[in-house]
Formats: C-alpha cells, sequence, structure tokens
C-alpha cells in the first residue's frame, strides 16, 4: 500500500461474530473512524470464533447482513475480509493474532493496523490465544460507554494497557505498539440479547439492526423457531 506524505497507510480492524451485525458494530466503527481517521476500515467476520458456541447465521448470510449494514459507508474505503471464514472451511483454527499476521503481511511493515473492540472483549482480553503477541502486530483501540473502568480488566492487561497508551494522532502515525481507550461511546448493544428479542419478536429490535438487516433476517428467518 502506499504511503501518505504525512502518515502511514492506516487500516482500523474491526472483528467479531457479527451474529447479527447490529447498530453497536456501525457506531463503534464511526466512532473509531472519526476519531481515528483510517484510510479503510476492514471488518473481519469470524469464522467459527474459538470462546463462543455455534454460530447462528451462515457465513453467507452474516457476510449478506455485514454487506447490507455498511452499504452506506462513506467514512472511509471498506473493505469485508473472509479470511477467518476460509480459515474455518478449510477447517484451521483462527485466531486474532493470526488474522493480524496475516493483515500485517498484506498492509507491510508500515501500515499502521489499529485493531478495535468493545469494552467487554477488553476485559475478556487476557484468555486471548498470545495476547501479549498482539502489541508486536496493531495497535488496539476500544470504545465504551461512558463511565468504563479498565481497572475491571485482568491486572496483567491493565497494567500492558496502562503503559501503552498513546493519542490517536500517535496512533494513526505509528505501525503498531499502542493503546487507546475512549469511554464517550454512547449506544452498548448485546448481541446475545438481540438474538433473543428477535426470536421473541420485541419491536424494539428495530432500533437495534438496520432496516435492511432487519428484512434479511425475516426473509431468511435467522433466529426464529417458526419464522415471522
Amino acid at each position: 500500500m502506499g504511503l501518505s506524505s504525512k502518515n502511514p497507510y492506516c487500516a482500523l480492524v474491526l472483528g467479531g461474530s457479527f451474529d447479527p451485525v447490529h447498530t453497536g458494530h456501525i457506531a463503534l466503527a464511526k466512532h473509531l473512524c472519526d476519531v481515528l481517521k483510517p484510510d479503510e476500515l476492514r471488518i473481519i467476520p469470524a469464522g467459527q470464533p474459538w470462546q463462543k458456541s455455534a454460530l447462528t447465521a451462515t457465513s453467507e448470510q452474516r457476510v449478506s447482513m455485514l454487506k447490507l449494514a455498511f452499504e452506506e459507508w462513506s467514512d472511509c474505503k471498506l473493505i469485508i475480509d473472509e479470511q477467518e471464514i476460509r480459515r474455518a472451511e478449510a477447517h484451521v483454527a483462527s485466531y486474532t493474532i493470526e488474522t493480524l499476521r496475516e493483515l500485517r503481511t498484506e498492509l507491510g511493515a508500515q501500515a499502521s493496523i489499529c485493531f478495535a473492540m468493545g469494552a467487554d472483549q477488553l476485559l475478556n482480553l487476557h484468555t486471548w490465544h498470545q495476547w501479549k503477541d498482539l502489541f508486536g502486530i496493531a495497535h488496539l483501540c476500544a470504545a465504551s460507554r461512558p463511565g468504563f473502568d479498565i481497572s475491571l480488566a485482568c491486572p496483567a492487561v491493565t497494567k500492558e494497557w496502562q503503559e501503552r497508551m498513546i493519542s490517536p494522532e500517535e496512533m494513526r502515525a505509528s505501525a503498531a505498539g499502542g493503546t487507546y481507550l475512549d469511554s464517550s461511546l454512547a449506544i452498548d448493544v448485546s448481541a446475545t440479547q438481540l438474538r433473543k428479542e428477535l426470536k421473541q419478536h420485541n419491536p424494539t429490535i428495530r432500533l437495534l439492526v438496520t432496516h435492511k438487516v432487519l428484512d434479511y433476517i425475516q426473509q431468511h428467518s435467522i433466529y426464529q423457531n417458526n419464522g415471522y
């Protein structure tokens, strides 16, 4: 990838099950794009996350919902990267560390790679495969609701995170190794609760997923025992 005259190429990476993609994912991506001003948003849907039970929607359905949810995205270049899905289809274990290594190979040593996560993921970071090695490949950035306390994480994570904290400008200008926590994201959506409400036909789901995603869910009777 080419470099700008001021900063290296910057990719904001958003991974997740996206089962389904919801307004919280979109808000997180937009919020961090406003802060970091990346050249691209790279969305990487999981194959079969090792820490979670089987996904409800198929890989094809989750990718289709992502395309619908982000079809009007205009903040920066958008790429939906299916590398983890391909690994799952080949029955190869997929970890975030391997995904970021592949992305680093693709983008080059100088690119700024900013891996985004929600506060819940940050609290569980110590359970991730080779989590400390993530800092050698990418920056880690998280967004949370006001009042989130980083000290609630595992002490090792809290220490590592606090020692590596840098500004968004520094993160944008360097390749890897920094952390950034933004505690002003006002939206927080639980995918587990969302699937429950979809199953129960709760009208509040219209606030939690875009109308095109909701239409797709209804048309394909995802998350329903008997359909709509």
